[in-house]
């Protein structure tokens, strides 16, 4: 009786270990494509640019409201064609930020995010939602901890998600 016990526990706990990393990574995919469609949505509502960014260390995902105000002009750049310094005529800073959403991803890894063909995976990535709900296209990839099994997320302009699961 013993014996039997031992040999379904050791068939059943790797399945249900590998059930549990499933479900977060599901939970990671849905949480992504979630916070994209919210981006876009809140863009549109509010008729604001809105950052959606993945910090690959935190392992999180925001989004945020971001106003820019005109600051004064005066910055001088050097046109070497004409050799003289040039005046912009506008420049634009950050006044204020407002998170609206803020996810941690749990147990889970994001690997890289593809933006224009670049790829990056340090730091963080940003993806600007505009007033009319379009984005530049981008692709996220999702993995569990051991980069076994994973989910790649591809955005379109208008802000439709598909994904694709590799092993």
């Amino acid at each position: 009786m013993l014996v039997v016990i031992g040999i379904l526990t050791a068939i059943t706990v790797p399945q249900f270990v590998r059930s549990i990393q499933g479900n977060r990574l599901r939970t990671a995919v849905r949480t992504v494509v979630m916070a994209g469609r919210y981006a876009r949505s809140m863009a549109v509502l509010r008729q604001a640019e809105l950052v959606l960014t993945f910090d690959f260390e935190e392992r999180l995902v925001t989004v945020e409201e971001i106003v820019m105000r005109a600051v004064e002009p005066g910055n001088e750049a050097f046109d070497e064609d004409r050799g003289e310094a040039d005046v912009f005529a506008t420049q634009y800073a950050v006044a204020s930020r407002t998170s609206l959403l803020r996810r941690r991803l749990e147990d889970v890894a994001l690997s890289w995010v593809e933006v224009n063909g670049e790829r990056f995976q340090r730091g963080s990535r940003s993806i600007v939602y505009s007033t009319n709900g379009r984005c530049t296209p981008y692709a996220v990839r999702v993995a569990d901890l051991e980069g076994n099994d994973g989910v790649t997320i591809e955005v379109d302009a208008l802000s439709s998600a598909t994904t694709e699961r590799k092993r």
